[in-house]
């Protein structure tokens, strides 16, 4: 199902498919790959895309890196002995990620010792991309591109917001001609100023997208009390409005284990990672939100006790998605 991300829209019941950015049409979704939602920057019910050649995967994965671990004693990521236990937890987030295929990979709390191990794991069918933080010594973001799914289209973006990196990506994706953006984050949760910084640096002018992606660990639970809406944290754009997809029923509903949903918990909790989309209703990109289910299994996964260690493979679940491209966008 969608959730239209204004600052507050309620999410298209799970029976509707159809919506745009400036009016909505409720349609029936049909197909095994669960509710599905479509949007543009102008108002359109569009018929369902069946080419999937034409489709995005995107993954969004925290991974717990092992000097925060073992600093806060992460139940995930350490050992009977306190020690990280690193080493048992990637290969389990590694065969996750590696099943699920995803066109693009977002990475958080990647320590810059394991860059070379994920890059490998990874395997040499992706260019990854490392964005240190200035201010948190261990860790950073990653983000792994898919080599055969898109081509560079410019160098690397990152901005140091004060000492925390932003990376981004623009690609061009190989069957379709789009431009996309790609953009992640490791957010404090409940920063307007860092928010709102975000949302400036995906908007950054030298070269407007078709699509927009932003992911990320926020830190905060964008969903409404009832799970039925999501608010977004960016305002809409020139180029139009973001985007989410909720988890359908059978998925869980939080991103974070059940010990860290407490009150005495002072990290973010409930559903926190996220990945938001944003079809550029300039050129009339049209795009059609859903989820595989190579994703739903690594949602699944990544969200139970793996044998490895008998908790979670990282103190966060993978959120994913992939983005159906509907249309040809206009020339700009």
């Amino acid at each position: 199902m969608w959730a239209r991300c204004r600052r507050l829209l309620p999410a298209v019941p799970p029976a509707a498919a159809a919506l745009s950015f400036v009016a909505s049409g409720v349609g029936s979704g049909s197909g095994g790959g669960g509710p599905k939602g479509r949007l543009r920057g102008l108002a359109s019910n569009c018929e369902q895309g069946n080419d999937d050649a034409l489709s995005i995967s995107v993954g969004c994965y925290n991974v717990l890196c092992s000097t925060y671990a073992v600093k806060w004693g992460e139940r995930e990521g350490v050992g009977g002995n306190g020690a990280t236990n690193w080493s048992l937890r990637w290969p389990v987030m590694c065969n996750i990620i590696n099943r699920a295929r995803w066109d693009v990979v977002c990475l958080q709390e990647v320590e810059r010792t394991d860059v070379d191990e994920i890059t490998s794991g990874l395997g040499d069918g992706y260019t990854t991309f490392y964005f240190k933080h200035q201010k948190r010594p261990p860790d950073g973001l990653m983000i792994a591109v898919r080599t055969k799914a898109f081509h560079m289209k410019t160098t690397p973006m990152e901005l140091q917001h004060n000492g925390v990196a932003f990376g981004g990506v623009d690609l061009v994706h190989r069957a379709s001609g789009r431009k996309v953006r790609v953009v992640t984050a490791h957010c404090r949760g409940r920063n307007a100023a860092q928010l709102e910084a975000l949302a400036d640096f995906a908007e950054d002018c030298r070269e407007e997208p078709d699509v927009t992606v932003v992911t990320g660990d926020f830190n905060e639970d964008f969903s409404t009390s009832d799970r039925t809406g999501v608010r977004c944290p960016f305002p809409e754009g020139r180029a139009g409005t973001y985007t989410t997809l909720l988890r359908e029923p059978e998925l869980p509903m939080l991103s974070r284990p059940p010990h860290k949903q407490g009150e005495d918990q002072k990290s973010g909790k409930g559903k926190i990672d996220w990945i938001f989309v944003r079809g550029n209703g300039r050129s009339q990109s049209v795009i059609e939100l859903f989820r595989d289910p190579a994703s739903r299994l690594a949602i699944l996964s990544s969200h139970a006790p793996c044998a490895a260690t008998g908790h979670w493979p990282s103190d966060h679940g993978a959120e994913a998605l992939s983005i159906r491209l509907l249309s040809s966008p206009k020339a700009k």
